[in-house]
């Protein structure tokens, strides 16, 4: 039987350098214009990373609790988020969590792959250049912007 995996939870905030993760309340988390709300099935989503590798979400269906990560380069608090995010995902990845970093319109991928060397992130970088899962998600509400699958 194939296992339904569905948004457990919305939106959360690193707020401090703790890596202390503070989640948002049910009702305010669905008043922020995103698409897909708790409960409801994700989406099969299937992107590029900048290297060229495709990634499919329900691949980690079933193995991995799965973090999408929707940021910019152009953003700088979610530059500032990019060492707790990688402390988080080096603590966790072993684990069963997987982290996902969705990167809206931030120019070509020498450009975020610049941004990638600069925190030397480890975690996939994945490009959503004409925003088709960011809309299908969240309706590419504010940035930093994080969604729980699992």
């Amino acid at each position: 039987m194939k296992k339904k995996f569905t948004l457990i939870a919305m939106i959360f905030f690193l707020t401090l350098p703790s890596t202390t993760l503070c989640f948002q309340g049910v009702s305010e988390a669905q008043s922020t214009a995103m698409k897909i709300k708790i409960g409801q099935k994700a989406p099969d989503i299937t992107l590029k990373t900048i290297d060229g590798y495709e990634i499919t979400l329900s691949d980690n269906f079933g193995k991995k609790v799965v973090m999408l990560e929707f940021w910019a380069t152009w953003c700088d608090i979610c530059k500032k988020e990019i060492p707790h995010l990688l402390k988080t995902y080096n603590r966790f990845r072993e684990k069963g969590f997987e982290l996902l970093a969705i990167t809206l319109q931030s120019g070509d991928n020498v450009e975020i792959a610049r941004t990638v060397k600069k925190y030397e992130t480890n975690y996939p970088i994945l490009n959503d250049e004409d925003l088709n899962v960011a809309t299908t998600v969240c309706g590419v509400g504010p940035i930093p912007l994080k969604v729980i699958v699992g």
